[in-house]
C-alpha cells in the first residue's frame, strides 16, 4: 500500500501578508500587491514595479552560526517558524537520532548571485595581494561590500543557500536538499518531498521554496529576456493572466513553507490536516531556453502524470491554479494544454492566476500556490483573476475574471511551468479518512 502523503503546516511571507488566512482574505478581495519598488530606486530600468514584501518581518539575527539578517534567510526562518507551529511538530532531544533520521527539508533556493562582476571586486579587495594577506576573513569581506553600490544584492542573494540547513537546524531534521528547476521549483520541492516519504525515507518534511529576486542585479537580467512587463503607469493592473493586453509578468518576492507528512504519522500524534497531496507530475517540454513549447505539450504531460499518479479523473478536479505568468506565449499554451488534458473548453473547470496579485514568486511560487488550493479547499471559495477585462480568443476558458467565487473545491491541480521548459504539476485534495 502507497504512503499517503498529508499536509500539516504552513507557513508564508509574501507580498500580501505573512498569514497564510489573511493572505487568502485579500485574494478574494481582489487585491494587487504590485507596486512601484522601493528597495532600490529604479529609474533607469524598463520595469520598475514588483510585489515586495514591505512589512517588517520580525526575528533573530542569527540562528546558530547562520546568518538570518539578509532577506531570503529572514524570510525563511519567518515562514518556517509559522508552519512548524501550525503543524504543532514536538521538538526533537539532539541525541533522538533516529527521530531526525525520519525528517528531512527539501527547499527550492533562488538562483544565487548574479552580481558576478561586482561579487569578484569585493572578494579581491577582501582578499588582498601577496604582500598584504592579513584580511583573508568573512568580516573584511563585509566591510568591503558595503562600498560597491550592489553590496546587498549581492551579499543577500550569496548567502541564500545558507536557508535549507538552517532550516535543518528548526525542524532538527538529518537530511537537506534543494531544488533549482527555474519557475517550477516550489512545486518540484513538493514533488520531492512527497517521493521521500512514499519512499519510507522520512516521515516529516519541510518544503517549499524562497526567492528575493527584487534586486538592482536580478531585474535588468529578466528585462533583458522581455520577460517583465513595462507598464509602470498602473502597478496594479499591470499584471493581466490571459488578457488580450497582457506584456509580460511582475517580478515577486517571499518564502511559503509545509509540512507534508506521512498519514498514520500524522494520525498517530494528534496532528490537524490540512489537506493531501493526491498526486504529482513532472515534464520537461525540451524546447527552448525560456519560450515554453506552443502547444503546451510537456505543461500537458505534466499535469496528465499528475493525474494519473492521483488516481482521480479528470472530471474530478474543480479548481485550477494556473501558472499564468501574464505573458503573451505562456497563457497561451497553457490554455490549450488544459483543454487537451481536460477535453475541451468546456469540460475545463474554474482557473485562476494568483500571479495577478502577487505577481511571480519564483522559486517560492509553486509552493504559495499550492497553499492557495488549500485555502480553496477549505473555504469553499476561489479568487479571482483580477484585470481580465479583454478576452483573447487564444485563451477562453473560465478565468473566474475579477470576482472571487463560491465554490465546493474537493480537488484543486496546481501548475508550475518554468524556463527550459521544467514543468510540474500538483493535485492536492480534501482530506479523506475513509479512502484506502
Amino acid at each position: 500500500m502507497r504512503r499517503r502523503v498529508v499536509v500539516t503546516g504552513l507557513g508564508t511571507v509574501t507580498p500580501h501578508a505573512d498569514d497564510v488566512d489573511r493572505l487568502f482574505a485579500q485574494l478574494c478581495e481582489g487585491r494587487s500587491a504590485v507596486e512601484r519598488i522601493t528597495s532600490f530606486d529604479p529609474v533607469d530600468l524598463p520595469s520598475q514595479i514588483a510585489a515586495e514584501v514591505r512589512y517588517p518581518v520580525e526575528g533573530p539575527d542569527f540562528l546558530g552560526p547562520y546568518d538570518l539578517r539578509p532577506r531570503a534567510m529572514r524570510f525563511s526562518w519567518a515562514a518556517a517558524q509559522r508552519a512548524l507551529a501550525s503543524a504543532g511538530l514536538p521538538e526533537l532531544a539532539p541525541d533522538d537520532f533516529a527521530a531526525r533520521a525520519r525528517r528531512a527539508v527539501h527547499l527550492a533556493v533562488g538562483v544565487g548571485s548574479t552580481a558576478i562582476e561586482a561579487l569578484g571586486g569585493i572578494t579581491l579587495e577582501a582578499w588582498g595581494t601577496p604582500e598584504v594577506s592579513t584580511k583573508r576573513d568573512l568580516p573584511a569581506f563585509r566591510r568591503a561590500a558595503v562600498k560597491h553600490d550592489d553590496a546587498v544584492a549581492v551579499l543577500e542573494e550569496w548567502f541564500v543557500d545558507q536557508a535549507a540547513p538552517a532550516l535543518a537546524t528548526m525542524l532538527g531534521a538529518s537530511s537537506v536538499t534543494t531544488a533549482a528547476s527555474a519557475c517550477a521549483s516550489g512545486s518540484h520541492a513538493i514533488l520531492d518531498a512527497v517521493a521521500r516519504i512514499r519512499l519510507n525515507q522520512s516521515d516529516v518534511v519541510l518544503t517549499g521554496g524562497v526567492c528575493t529576486p527584487v534586486t538592482r542585479s536580478m531585474m535588468p537580467g529578466f528585462s533583458m529576456l522581455s520577460a517583465l512587463t513595462t507598464a509602470n503607469e498602473n502597478p496594479a493592473a499591470a499584471s493581466r493572466p490571459f488578457d488580450m493586453d497582457r506584456s509580460g509578468f511582475i517580478m515577486a518576492e517571499g518564502c511559503s513553507l509545509l509540512v507534508v507528512e506521512e498519514l498514520e504519522h500524522a494520525l498517530a500524534r494528534g496532528a490537524t490536516i490540512h489537506g493531501e497531496v493526491l498526486g504529482v507530475g513532472i515534464a520537461t517540454d525540451s524546447y527552448r531556453l525560456t519560450d515554453p513549447e506552443p502547444g503546451g505539450r510537456g505543461m500537458g504531460d505534466a499535469m496528465r502524470r499528475a493525474l494519473l499518479d492521483s488516481g482521480v479523473p479528470s472530471t474530478g478536479v474543480q479548481y485550477i491554479n494556473a501558472h499564468g505568468t501574464s505573458t503573451k506565449m505562456n497563457d497561451a499554451a497553457e490554455t490549450k494544454a488544459m483543454k487537451r488534458v481536460f477535453g475541451g473548453r468546456d469540460a475545463t473547470p474554474p482557473v485562476s492566476s494568483s500571479k495577478s496579485m502577487f505577481g511571480h514568486l519564483i522559486h517560492a511560487a509553486g509552493v504559495t500556490e499550492a497553499i492557495v488550493c488549500l485555502q480553496s479547499i477549505k473555504h469553499g471559495r476561489v479568487h479571482p483573476t483580477i484585470n481580465h477585462e479583454t478576452p483573447d480568443p487564444e485563451c477562453d476558458l473560465d478565468y473566474v475574471p475579477n470576482v472571487a467565487r463560491d465554490l465546493t473545491v474537493d480537488v484543486a491541480m496546481s501548475n508550475s511551468f518554468g524556463f527550459g521548459g521544467q514543468n510540474v504539476s500538483v493535485i492536492l485534495g480534501r482530506y479523506d479518512g475513509s479512502r484506502a
